[in-house]
């Protein structure tokens, strides 16, 4: 009977999990909108834009360590439930906000939810998956499943959010309200793959908890590999994070319409739909080089966005140009997620893996919080297209370096790994058996 539950539980997950992160990786009718609607309609200033985002990064810092001990005493499909229920808290807020105060405080709420999902999620998925050589080729493939049908989904909804947003600009944010209501009763179906014994709240050590999450967190980061591949993902992340309101401010600053806007980033989310399911391809073709490449990638892009920007003399062939630059980076977006969750999560079982997470996502807001800052003080200086240019430039550095520090730490073959960097492995475990 323990046996055919357990089989019923991984099909169960692993068909579900596909179409649930379809909808629920992030705000759908959402972002670009999501600009405008901010500067608009709630006469928020562009650089304080920017600063909200680096709240969110802040607070994605210290709703870390309260998402782990959430993940650990609840599970990982109680947590995930939680989570997209405080996304939909969060929509209410947007809607209903009337200044800055009230935006910051949502954010609090948006990083809670973040901080939980991007915990228990690859974590669910992850353990819900049976052990075997190619465990990480599946958790790819299921992942990529899910995200390549995310930035197509988020590609049509994006046309239609421009367009309904001239309409009446509460709309896109209500209809993103109501799928994350959706995604919150499809969360429900999961069915928990790690069996915990009924929690006790009276005779729950808060004290063991720590002691048990604090040992892991020493083991993550003396490990050489995982330090490295963190320090790259948080550097890369945030980037991303600062780029994600730059290019719309920077479509905007050129007066395109947030018609025009929502069609352009249609077209690179169906670019980003086709290059996720490429990630295997590209892992195979350029191995331990991936990861330099696509940092490297996403630097030139802004760098050169930045450039087009500056000429304003042709708008039609400056959006050509700019949108060419776009396409690169959203390519190499697209696989750097399914790459980096699926490395991060190599050498890992139930006992490490929401702890490698909580430290990801710990680190990579960090990041996001510091570029944000740095980001919005750059904005409230000069114009978006001087802003790419002395970003871009500034990461280029930032990127050579970690490249060169992970270069005899990552990429290795398992044999080429100490003892303890393979401590948590399960086929290392199973093989003792």
């Amino acid at each position: 009977m323990v046996k055919d539950s357990d089989t019923q539980m991984r099909k169960r997950n692993m068909r579900l999990f596909p179409t649930y992160k379809k909808l629920a990786w992030d705000y759908l009718f959402f972002y670009t909108i999501n600009f405008l609607f901010l500067t608009q309609v709630k006469n928020i200033n562009p650089a304080d834009v920017v600063l909200i985002d680096a709240f969110y990064s802040l607070f994605g810092i210290m709703t870390q360590i309260p998402a782990a001990f959430i993940v650990e005493f609840f599970g990982r499909k109680n947590s995930i439930i939680l989570g997209n229920i405080t996304n939909c808290l969060y929509m209410v807020m947007v809607i209903f906000s009337t200044n800055l105060f009230n935006l910051i405080t949502a954010e609090i709420i948006s990083s809670l939810a973040f901080a939980i999902k991007e915990t228990a999620e690859p974590s669910l998925l992850n353990e819900s998956i049976p052990k075997a050589k190619s465990k990480d080729k599946i958790f790819a493939k299921i992942n990529q499943k899910g995200a390549s049908g995310y930035y197509f989904i988020n590609a049509v909804s994006t046309v239609l959010a421009g367009w309904l947003y001239k309409i009446n600009p509460y709309i896109p944010i209500l209809l993103s309200l109501f799928t994350t209501i959706i995604v919150t009763l499809i969360s429900m179906f999961f069915i928990e793959p790690v069996n915990k014994k009924h929690i006790n709240f009276k005779q729950m050590s808060i004290t063991s908890n720590i002691k048990e999450i604090e040992s892991s967190f020493k083991f993550i980061l003396k490990s050489e590999r995982i330090k490295s591949l963190l320090l790259y993902v948080s550097l890369v992340s945030g980037l991303i994070c600062t780029l994600n309101t730059y290019e719309v401010s920077l479509l905007e600053e050129l007066n395109i319409s947030s018609g025009i806007i929502g069609m352009l980033f249609a077209v690179l989310g169906i670019i980003a739909s086709w290059a996720s399911n490429k990630q295997e391809q590209f892992h195979q073709k350029f191995k331990n080089k991936s990861l330099g490449i696509i940092g490297l990638a996403i630097c030139i892009s802004c760098v050169f966005s930045g450039i087009m920007g500056l000429n304003t003399n042709n708008v039609r062939y400056i959006i050509i140009g700019i949108m060419v630059s776009y396409i690169l980076k959203y390519i190499v977006t697209s696989i750097y997620y399914n790459l980096s969750e699926r490395y991060l999560r190599n050498f890992s079982n139930k006992d490490i893996d929401t702890k490698i997470y909580t430290v990801k996502n710990f680190l990579k807001s960090i990041s996001s919080a510091v570029v944000g800052v740095f980001g919005a003080f750059l904005l409230d200086r000069m114009n978006t297209a001087y802003s790419m240019i002395v970003l871009g430039t500034i990461f280029i550095i930032l990127i050579i370096l970690t490249i060169s520090y992970m270069k005899t730490r990552v990429g290795l073959k398992p044999e080429e790994y100490s003892e303890e960097e393979r401590k948590y492995d399960e086929l290392k475990k199973a093989e003792k058996v």
